[in-house]
């Protein structure tokens, strides 16, 4: 394991040293989710999506980030996770610290973890008090509301447990997969007549997920599928080729009507032919 572990930084070394150009790179997709139960109030509301950071910076203090963001002026920002490697030094993840709380002062910021979080739970703590202390929303398992004219949507936070990502004993082989009524053990019940919005690290249950009652599920993990194929993404995180969601827009039909997922390519790792990525949704109101 170490072995493979010290070719894999190897390779985004020198991925980083010729090939990444993260201030070029750098794309912002929009789409348009629409859903008959957003209240008026939110019709056009833009939703930037952050996620799987890792260890790679963009220009000093993430300021190419922190600016290109800006410009496209977010109503709100949601971060699904991943904002550190699991083998990085607490020092090191501080210093997303002011990254955020710039980014919190450009827009309201929603925060969950994602499967790096779960594996350094001391250094997890540390970070998530750190940042509810800038302005952050952070949502372990917990959900809030978001009010606009008299009107609010929810917004759900989902901490999936290690057992998703990975066995007890280190391999990829038989990951949990939770249930509905697992989704309403962490969360609770959603509302039944509300627009529900679910951020969870890893897309992989997307049907449980609208089957619980999320309207729109933001997600990332997959980096994209980290080497693209004519648009087609190739490996996901547990060794998987040919991962269903890997970036962009997917829908099914669910008790609800339809549930919309939405994944992100993410901002970090190595990649190929898949350049990093922020989403940003705007939410239209559909008629009944």
């Amino acid at each position: 394991m170490p072995f493979f572990k010290s070719i894999g930084s190897f390779t985004n070394t020198l991925y980083s040293a010729f090939f990444d150009r993260p201030a070029k790179r750098l794309r912002f997709y929009v789409s348009e989710i629409e859903s008959p139960r957003l209240p008026e109030a939110f019709d056009g509301m833009r939703v930037m999506h952050l996620s799987d950071l890792h260890a790679k910076d963009y220009g000093s203090g993430y300021r190419t980030l922190i600016n290109a963001c800006r410009r496209h002026k977010p109503d709100i920002i949601v971060f699904t996770g991943d904002i550190f490697s699991r083998d990085e030094s607490i020092q090191r993840i501080m210093t997303r610290v002011p990254m955020m709380r710039e980014l919190a002062d450009t827009a309201p910021v929603y925060y969950i973890t994602g499967n790096h979080e779960v594996d350094a739970p001391e250094k997890t703590e540390i970070l998530c008090k750190t940042l509810e202390g800038v302005g952050v929303t952070v949502l372990r398992s917990k959900s809030t509301k978001i009010f606009r004219g008299g009107e609010h949507i929810n917004i759900y936070g989902l901490e999936m447990p290690r057992e998703c990502f990975r066995a007890a004993d280190g391999s990829f082989k038989g990951l949990r997969k939770l249930t509905v009524g697992d989704i309403d053990g962490l969360l609770g019940r959603p509302e039944s007549d509300g627009f529900n919005l679910l951020l969870a690290h890893s897309p992989i249950q997307f049907q449980q997920f609208a089957e619980w009652g999320a309207d729109l599920t933001m997600s990332g993990h997959i980096h994209g599928g980290i080497i693209r194929i004519l648009g087609t993404g190739l490996l996901s995180p547990e060794r998987r080729f040919f991962p269903k969601y890997t970036k962009g827009v997917y829908r099914r039909k669910s008790g609800r009507g339809e549930a919309v997922l939405e994944v992100s390519a993410g901002l970090g790792k190595f990649r190929i032919n898949n350049p990093e990525s922020v989403p940003i949704c705007i939410l239209r109101r559909q008629q009944k």
